[in-house]
């Protein structure tokens, strides 16, 4: 059984909404050139001989970029309804991770920035080719998938986070605000349908949902915030230049749609074992997909029934305690893993013919998460975002947006890759099937339903 924190991080306000204003900012969050690209432990992307000759600036175990394809943003929008503030900080990178929400918080409130640490939320997109060597956790660290923290990189990072949060701030103005859903097929299917009996190529989370933020002014688009699962892995691991992948490419595609200077912010879902279709990587750096995204996205967006100042903030963020891993490494579950070289954990334990159960502490992994719910209330609807810390598969994605329904939401934003980066959350016959996702599925076979339970208790908590 899992435990509570004593300490809850609780933010609860009326939902009597006020005249609402809105604040947008799109910062450029690029690393230098050299720095390791986060995502991939094995191709290009590690180097064939260890240790890294000297000189050498950021990487110890990853191959250094060599230039930028996209530019990497940080973006933020925050929200002020006259009682209540809350602001999304989206970036182009592989994970969300506690340690850099927390410093770039602290940058911002030492220069300025008002919202309460527990009203601010912080979403990785989880492209394949953003930068790596900026979290601590020696599991991410090590894999090689991130190489080891570089805190002059990291700080650079947060800085930058620092300066979208600040600009949003300072950008606030009179806004009308609404929220549509819809579906999205033709550009995802499940990785695991080769390997898993439970899932098909086409066992996708098709559910769109898109928050529309405008000028109260004159009406033009001041934010669009989609919401979509969706793997950022149409580059593979030989790809050296950093960028936003089909997901950096589809905002770029909704911002020339959408128009009148307005941001594109993408914020990930149930996106793990959902990659892009081969046919939506068509072309890249053009994606095949991205105008086909910004299309669904668009239409969403001009259809939405309901934009109105008069706009509900309920919020609520808990610390949860998951505690020590219980990494369940056998010969079964490896066997339908991808090896990717000799300091992978696939390979690792064929060699050392694996029957173990590993107990990781917080220096290795994030064990005590920040789940945030938010109920936005517009117009009698009430849609629910809840964050996940890490990569939820298709059935946790479904099993919490079920759960949202019975606590009478009208509709759930599931913010998957948020606040922290804590592995894969495969459920129980997932885990059994074993493979890459059920192998980086950290805290055994009822992982998902601690990852589930929490983000239900949070949800209570805005839900009355």
């Amino acid at each position: 059984m899992f435990s509570f924190f004593v300490f809850f991080l609780l933010s609860l306000t009326a939902a009597t909404a006020g005249t609402l204003r809105a604040g947008v900012a799109k910062v450029n969050a690029t690393l230098p050139v050299g720095v390791p690209l986060a995502g991939y432990n094995h191709g290009e992307r590690r180097v064939k001989y260890w240790p890294l000759p000297d000189p050498k600036q950021y990487t110890n175990f990853m191959t250094p970029s060599v230039g930028h394809l996209q530019t990497t943003w940080a973006k933020a929008l925050l929200l002020d309804n006259g009682n209540t503030t809350f602001c999304f900080l989206t970036v182009d990178a592989i994970g969300a991770d506690g340690t850099l929400r927390k410093l770039a918080w602290e940058k911002a409130a030492a220069r300025g920035f008002t919202v309460p640490f527990d009203r601010f939320t912080v979403h990785g997109s989880h492209t394949h080719s953003g930068p790596g060597a900026v979290t601590p956790e020696l599991l991410w660290s090590l894999a090689p998938a991130t190489d080891i923290l570089v805190p002059e990189l990291q700080d650079m990072l947060a800085s930058s986070l620092a300066d979208a949060m600040l600009q949003a701030q300072a950008n606030l103005q009179p806004a009308k605000m609404g929220i549509n859903f819809g579906q999205l097929v033709g550009v995802t299917e499940n990785r695991r349908a080769d390997i898993s009996p439970y899932v098909q190529v086409g066992s996708i989370d098709p559910h769109l949902g898109v928050i529309r933020v405008d000028r109260s002014s004159d009406g033009t688009p001041l934010a669009t915030v989609w919401n979509f699962a969706i793997h950022g892995t149409c580059w593979g691991p030989d790809q050296m230049l950093s960028n936003g992948d089909i997901m950096g490419g589809a905002c770029d595609a909704i911002e020339t749609a959408v128009g009148h200077q307005s941001v594109a912010m993408f914020i990930n879902a149930d996106a793990g074992d959902i990659a892009p279709a081969g046919s939506a990587c068509a072309g890249k750096p053009n994606y095949a997909g991205a105008p086909v995204i910004a299309s669904a996205v668009q239409r969403l967006r001009d259809d939405t029934p309901v934009t109105s100042d008069d706009v509900g903030l309920v919020s609520a963020s808990t610390v949860v305690d998951f505690g020590e891993t219980q990494g369940n490494l056998t010969l079964a579950r490896v066997a339908n893993c991808t090896q990717g070289g000799p300091l992978d954990i696939c390979s690792l334990c064929r060699v050392l013919r694996c029957d173990v159960n590993l107990h990781l502490d917080s220096a290795w992994i994030e064990e005590s998460p920040t789940f945030t719910a938010l109920n936005i209330s517009i117009g009698g609807n009430h849609t629910l975002m809840v964050t996940v810390p890490g990569e939820a598969l298709l059935e946790l994605g479904w099993n919490i947006r079920n759960d949202s329904l019975k606590l009478g939401f009208t509709n759930t934003l599931l913010a998957g890759y948020s606040n922290n980066h804590m592995g894969y959350f495969a459920t129980p016959d997932e885990y059994e099937v074993g493979g890459y996702e059920g192998l980086l599925t950290m805290w055994g076979i009822d992982t998902a339903e601690k990852v589930r339970q929490s983000c239900r208790a949070v949800a209570e908590k805005v839900s009355k």
